[in-house]
Order: C-alpha cells, then structure tokens, then sequence
C-alpha cells in the first residue's frame, strides 16, 4: 500500500513539474531559425539534454553532446523534441560563449542582419548552378530515362490559387519563396533581395486575385500585391503565424495561428488584434460560412477548441469538445465543402499516439467521436517529429475520404475507420518522408509538400503513374557538405532531409539522387575521374558520363573524416600535393593515411582527442601538414604525419 502511495505521489508531482515548466524561453523568440510551433510540451520525462531546452540560459554543449550520445545509442529515433533540438541547435551555434552558455542576440544585431542579408541577397557574380531538378539515379541502366523525384528541397508550406490552379507559391525551410504558373512544371524564385527572415511557415493566396499572397516567415507576416515582384512586412508587432487563413466571403478578414494566440485583421493584414490568449494550432472557415469559424487551442496542458460565429470577432469554448486529450505537440483541424456539418481534429498527444476525432456541429447538440486512435492495425501513423510535420485533409467532394500523416501519408476512404499508407516510409506513391503541407483542389488536383518538395496526384494518390515530383527550379536544398573536383566540374554533397547528390556540367540541369539520408558528406577522389565517397552509401561510386546513364561501378574505399550532422562542423579528406592516389583523413583519434586511394589505410599519428580539419601546402617538397585537434588546438607535421608537434 505504501508503495502504490508512494508511486501515486511521484506520478503527481511529474505531472505538476511539467505544468509549471514554461514551454518557450527567450531564445526561442530571439533567434530566427527557432520555429516556436516545433518545440512540443515539456515532459518531465526527457533526459536531461533535452530539459536544457526549456532552461534560461542554456548550455549548448549539454544539449550537442547529449543529442550526439543518445542518437548514437538511438540510430532510429525520431521525435519532436529531437527535432526542435537539431533546430535550436543550429540556430544558436554561433552565439555560445566558451562554456557553451547561450547568449541572446542584441535586438540591434537582429535587424541589421536582416538588413545586411536584404542588401546582399542576389548581389555579385553568382549564378544558381543547382540541384535544380533532381532525378533517380538509373542504377539499372534502363533504357528508359529516371523521372524527377521528390528529393531537392524542403517545403513547409504552400497555397494553390483558387481562382488559377496553376498557380502556387511555396515556401522552404530554408526561407525562400517560390512561385508557379504552369502547375509546377517550372518555378521561379520570388522575391530574390528580399529577406523573409526564416523558413516560411504559412502561405496564403487571395482567393479571387492571386497577385496578392501573404507569408508568414521570421515571426513576421510578408504580403506582396504584383504578384511577388514586391514584399512588404505587416506586423509591428510580431508572431509566428503557423495557419493564415483568408475569409472566402470577404478577404479583407485575414484569421492566424500562432504560438501566441489566434489573431484576426479585417484591412488586409494592415493591422491585427489578439482574438485568443492562448497556443493555437489550426484554424477553419466553415465551408459556405464563414462566419462560423473553429480553431484548435491549447488550455492547461490538454487540447480545446474554440468557436467564433462572428467572423472570427471572439471565440468561445466548444464545450463539446473533449477536454481531456493531453496536448504533446500540436495538432490540426480539417472541414469540407461536400459536408459543412463535420469537422476533422487529429491531435498529437501522449505515448506518441495521435487521436483522430469527428465533430458532427451541424445539429443543435454537437458531438464529438475519437475515431481512430494511431499505433494500431487500422491507424498505424504515430506522433513522429511532432507539428514539424504533420497534415490532415479532407476531399472536397467526399466527406469520407480523408488524408493524414506525420512520417508517411495515409488515406482513409471511410471516414477514417481504416487507413492505408500511401507514401512516404513505405506505400506505392513517390511522397518523400516527412509530411508537410497539403491542398486538396475541387478540379482533381491533390497536392502535397514533403521535406523533399512538392507532389502532385490526379487522381487522389491511387495510381503511381499519375504522382509527379514538381520542383523544378524552387530553389532551397540545405547542405550539410559538398566536395568538388580537381579537374573535372562536379560536384557531390550531403543535404539536410534530401541525402546525397551529384551535379555537374554534363547532367545539367539535373542533379542525381545518390540516396543516404541526413549525413555531411560527399569527397571527390582525384585519381580518376568521376570518383566519389559517401560515408552512408558504403564503397566508392564511379558516377555515369551522363544524367541518365548507368553508373560505371563501385569500388573500395573505407575511412572517412569526421562528421558532427549537426552543427555544421565535419572534417575533411585532403590529397598530397604530388601523389593523387594518397589521401590522408583524420577518423577519430587518429590521423590516418593510404596510399591507394582509400582502398587500405595506415595509422600514421593517434591523438588524445578528435581530429577535426586538416589542411596540407602545396610545396614541391616535404609538404607541410596542419591539423585541428578537439580542445588542443593545431598540431603541424613535415613527414606526413609519422610525427607532429604544436610548434
């Protein structure tokens, strides 16, 4: 009995930490890339690198080392937290002090660097060589010639134009805008000298004119009016609108969720007030009236939702709505033309079980139905990466035919009773991992954005033959390294989310898909041509003389320089100045060289800590070799590493 008291206790108190942890500390309105939306619900039981995220300040070595470790003990996990540390982590990696305590940016560093990246973007002599379209690689030699695939870039968001389908702006994560109007056949980048200020969350297209389009981006909503030619800021007061919404009956009313509350403008975004205090996820215009509006909150820890039946003027609490769903890490609301009396709530919550609810608001008593329940036979989604990403929608000609995913898509076409994957981590449709945005369009036209890019299905993501990757020239693709050739114009890398790819002068304006996944890599080896290393395909590759070729084969090679994914840092694979065939990395500890390119290796040198970069002159003669070692500093060698010293 005491110790079912005992258990009861500590349970309560886990429970009653986690309400008095704040969510958000001062970084995460500080710096640019923190997407606050992406940061889930404290837990009490994260480890404790990943408590520091909710600490003031915080030690940035304590969540690097922490991450590092348990991905290293974890290969396969994925969850929100993980990915808003990998987030965080890069967005203050360079304002930690020697201790590895985070400082805030001065509020007159964040606007002249939004100034400087305004005044330089698109400036000097540089032209965009690529990925711009990315294909398979034609591994078997097929005659017949790789499609695009949907593995380039990124894409949070993005609206199609009701009133011209063709024409669609996306966003990335990596703040650019792009825009369509051929139905994505070919993009081009809007608003090239303009800054949006971090990764383009929410896209919003006027549903009558579609040259006017509002972003939301760097906690800043961004509006042009000529079609993209032009940008303007409209908030004085920032936020993160994560949903804008445009009133279909009068587009002058603009409705925004945001981490901050539900916001409202009825003068085209001019200005905007705080309609509801509290986290919001999502937001719906009632099909066919617009003056009934819901939106998904956050109260005391659990999910709400809240009512307006004036446009959006006030809200109240839907007290149907269950009260007693835990709120982990967002969640999202979906309605339809085809039955304005029902609405569709899928909301992450705890054990990494996401909830599926159906409202039935049409009568006088509304009632609400969990569904499904995910982690089962007929709903296998889980909570995956959390609001990162994560998508809900209904058909606008069939109430029963629903979409949701978070890792891979899922189809149901019985009103969510059972669902099939379609894409992503399995299914037959070509949708890249990591669901993130979706518009389902009365003409036929289902689109979907994904950490690879856009997708069009039409006919509802049945066939794959009639699934199209559509993301050529959105420019975007994140690398984390890339290496080039000696005497030859291409160019291997490792993007963030994309995995590795090729480019080169021969298979413009296509960029080969090499596979890996999320790793810094990409070497060139210069005894011969077309001889490339990834550290997360296995042995060496020989790539084709053309895009649509067949690769020339594979050979050995076995070390690699160390890679630190997230952060920035890798090291690097360095060529003796005279001997092509002998390279030298630094893997671990040790300093390491072959004489055959890769093929064997000698430990020529081991230090006390990681090898971090190398560099070697270009001497006729004994060329001098310079490494950085983790926590020592540079170390310098003139007989190829056998011996080294700090003088």
């Amino acid at each position: 009995m005491h110790t079912l008291l005992l258990l009861l206790a500590l349970l309560c108190s886990s429970s009653l930490l986690a309400q008095h942890i704040q969510q958000f500390t001062p970084y995460d309105d500080a710096f640019q890339g923190i997407i606050k939306s992406h940061k889930p619900s404290f837990d009490a039981s994260y480890p404790d690198w990943a408590k520091e995220l909710y600490v003031f300040p915080a030690n940035a070595e304590t969540v690097r080392i922490g991450l590092n470790t348990y991905l290293q003990q974890n290969p396969n996990a994925h969850s929100a937290i993980i990915r808003y540390a990998k987030q965080w982590l890069r967005a203050t990696a360079d304002n930690a002090d020697a201790q590895g305590i985070v400082q805030l940016p001065s509020k007159d560093v964040q606007v002249n660097d939004s100034k400087a990246e305004q005044s330089l973007a698109g400036k000097g002599k540089w032209t965009f060589w690529g990925p711009k379209e990315t294909f398979w690689l034609n591994e078997s030699g097929s005659a017949t010639e790789p499609k695009s695939c949907p593995w380039q870039v990124n894409i949070y968001a993005f609206d199609v134009a009701e009133s011209n389908p063709s024409i669609l702006y996306a966003g990335t994560e990596t703040g650019f805008v792009a825009k369509t109007t051929d139905k994505g056949l070919n993009w081009t980048q809007s608003g090239r000298d303009y800054s949006f200020g971090g990764g383009i969350i929410a896209v919003a297209i006027h549903p009558t004119n579609p040259a006017i389009v509002y972003v939301s981006g760097g906690r800043q909503v961004h509006k042009t009016t000529d079609g993209g030619a032009t940008w303007k800021a409209m908030l004085t007061e920032r936020f993160g609108a994560d949903r804008l919404k445009i009133d279909p009956k009068d587009p002058s009313v603009i409705m925004a969720v945001a981490p901050e509350g539900v916001f409202r403008s009825e003068n085209q975004g001019l200005s905007w007030l705080k309609v509801w205090n509290a986290p919001a996820y999502d937001i719906e215009f009632t099909p066919g009236n617009s003056k009934n509006v819901y939106a998904l909150v956050k109260e005391n820890g659990n999910f709400r939702m809240v009512q307006s039946i004036d446009g959006g003027r006030t809200f109240t609490v839907h007290s149907s709505f269950p009260s007693d769903i835990v709120e982990r890490s967002g969640g999202l609301l979906a309605m339809t033309p085809a039955n304005p009396g029902i609405i569709y709530a899928i909301l992450l919550s705890s054990d990494d079980i996401p909830h599926l609810l159906k409202g039935r608001i049409g009568g006088t008593t509304p009632q609400w139905t969990t569904v499904r329940k995910g982690k089962t036979t007929e709903m296998p989604m889980d909570n995956w990466q959390g609001y990162f990403d994560l998508v809900l929608e209904v058909s606008p000609t069939d109430s029963n035919m629903l979409f949701t995913g978070t890792a891979s898509l899922y189809k149901s076409t019985n009103g969510g009773s059972t669902f099939t994957i379609i894409g992503g981590y399995g299914g037959n449709i070509p949708v890249h991992p990591d669901q993130q945005d979706m518009k389902l369009m009365p003409n036929g036209d289902f689109w979907i954005s994904t950490d690879g890019g856009l997708t069009l299905s039409t006919d509802a993501f049945s066939n794959p033959n009639n699934a199209f990757a559509r993301n050529n020239g959105i420019v975007g693709s994140d690398f984390w390294g890339f290496d080039q050739g000696w005497t030859e114009d291409i160019i291997i890398g490792g993007r963030y989310h994309n995995g590795n790819t090729a480019i080169s002068d021969n298979y413009q304006p296509k960029a080969l898909r090499m596979g890996g996944a999320e790793s810094p890599t990409g070497w060139v080896l210069h005894h011969k041509e077309r001889h490339v290393a990834f550290n997360d395909l296995g042995n060496g590759w020989i790539l084709p003389k053309t895009a649509t070729g067949k690769p020339e084969g594979r050979f050995i090679y076995s070390k690699f320089p160390n890679m630190e994914e997230y952060g920035g840092r890798r090291g690097n694979l360095l060529h003796h100045p005279e001997y092509s065939t002998t390279v030298f990395v630094g893997e671990g500890k040790g300093f390491w060289m072959s004489k055959d390119a890769g093929s064997t290796w000698d430990l020529m040198h081991a230090f006390e800590n990681p090898v971090r970069f190398m560099q070697i002159s270009y001497a006729e003669k004994d060329p001098i070799i310079y490494a950085d070692i983790v926590n020592e500093g540079i170390y310098r060698s003139t007989d190829l590493g056998k011996t080294l010293s700090t003088q």
